[in-house]
C-alpha cells in the first residue's frame, strides 16, 4: 500500500501529503494577500469629511436662499459662508424658508469638507428671527468669469461627508433621492493627480437648478459664470449637459 494514503479518521495525514497541501495553502493565502494589497491600491482615495452627527452649536448669521441656502456667518467679525440643507435627505427646510436676508440664529450640526462647511439644521424651535431688516443679497460675492466644467453629478450633503461611499454607481441611488429632496446639487471635478474639487450648481438667474435626477452619479458638463461666495465655488449654470 502507498505511504500517500490516507484514512480521513487517522489523526495526522502523510508526511508526502502534508508537506504539499500545507504549501498549497501557504501560497494561495500569498496570492490572496496580495491580490487583496493590489486592489487596495488601486482604489481612490476617498475625499476627506466629517459630520458631525449628535453634536449640536449654536450658528448666527445672515441666512440667503439664493443662489443657494447659505449662512453668511457675522458674529466675531467672521465672514465665512456655510450652505444650509436640512433633516435627512431634504434641502433648506420649511422653518428656515422666508427668511432671505434676515439676520438669524439656529443649532444645527457642521459638516465639513475640506475648506467648505455645511450646516444640518435639524433643531426647528431654535430657530428665531434676531433682525428681520433683510441685507443686500448679492453684496460680496466674488464673479470669476465664464466656464466649462466636466465632472461628476454628485449631492452635496453626503459628498461633504454625511455618507461614505458618497461617488459612483454605489451611491446613485441615495444621490438621488438627496437631490430630489433639494440637497444642493455639485460638480465634482477630479485632475490627474488624484486630487478633486467641488463646484456648487445653481441656475443661471440664481434659482433653483432643473435637470434630470437620473444624471446623478454620471459624468456631466456644466458651462456658466463661477462665483465666489466666501469659500464656497458657485456655478450659475447656463447649460448643463450629459455626457456621452
Amino acid at each position: 500500500m502507498s505511504d500517500e494514503f490516507y484514512v480521513g479518521y487517522l489523526p495526522t495525514a502523510p508526511v508526502g501529503l502534508a508537506r504539499r497541501v500545507r504549501r498549497a495553502v501557504i501560497g494561495a493565502a500569498l496570492l490572496a494577500g496580495l491580490a487583496a494589497a493590489s486592489l487596495a491600491a488601486s482604489q481612490v482615495a476617498r475625499a476627506p469629511g466629517l459630520f458631525e452627527f449628535g453634536t449640536y452649536r449654536d450658528f448666527e448669521g445672515i441666512l440667503f436662499e439664493t443662489p443657494l441656502p447659505m449662512l453668511r456667518m457675522t458674529a466675531e467679525g467672521s465672514d465665512g459662508r456655510l450652505l444650509l440643507v436640512g433633516f435627512g435627505k431634504a434641502g433648506l427646510p420649511d422653518f428656515a424658508r422666508g427668511h432671505h436676508g434676515q439676520r438669524v440664529r439656529f443649532r444645527g450640526s457642521l459638516v465639513v469638507q475640506g475648506k467648505l462647511s455645511m450646516i444640518e439644521m435639524n433643531d426647528p424651535e431654535s430657530f428665531e428671527v434676531l433682525d428681520p431688516s433683510p441685507s443686500r443679497p448679492g453684496e460680496r460675492a466674488q464673479v470669476l468669469g465664464a466656464v466649462t466644467l466636466t465632472g461628476e453629478l454628485v449631492d452635496t450633503k453626503c459628498y461633504f461627508g454625511v455618507m461614505r461611499p458618497a461617488t459612483g454607481k454605489v451611491h446613485r441611488a441615495c444621490a438621488i433621492r438627496c437631490l430630489s429632496g433639494g440637497v444642493p446639487p455639485g460638480l465634482l471635478v477630479r485632475d490627474g493627480t488624484g486630487g478633486a474639487t467641488v463646484f456648487l450648481l445653481a441656475g443661471g438667474e440664481g434659482e433653483p437648478l432643473q435637470f434630470d435626477l437620473e444624471w446623478a452619479a454620471l459624468e456631466v458638463t456644466a458651462t456658466g459664470s463661477l462665483e465666489l461666495h466666501g469659500e464656497l465655488p458657485v456655478v450659475r449654470v447656463q447649460r448643463l449637459e450629459l455626457e456621452r
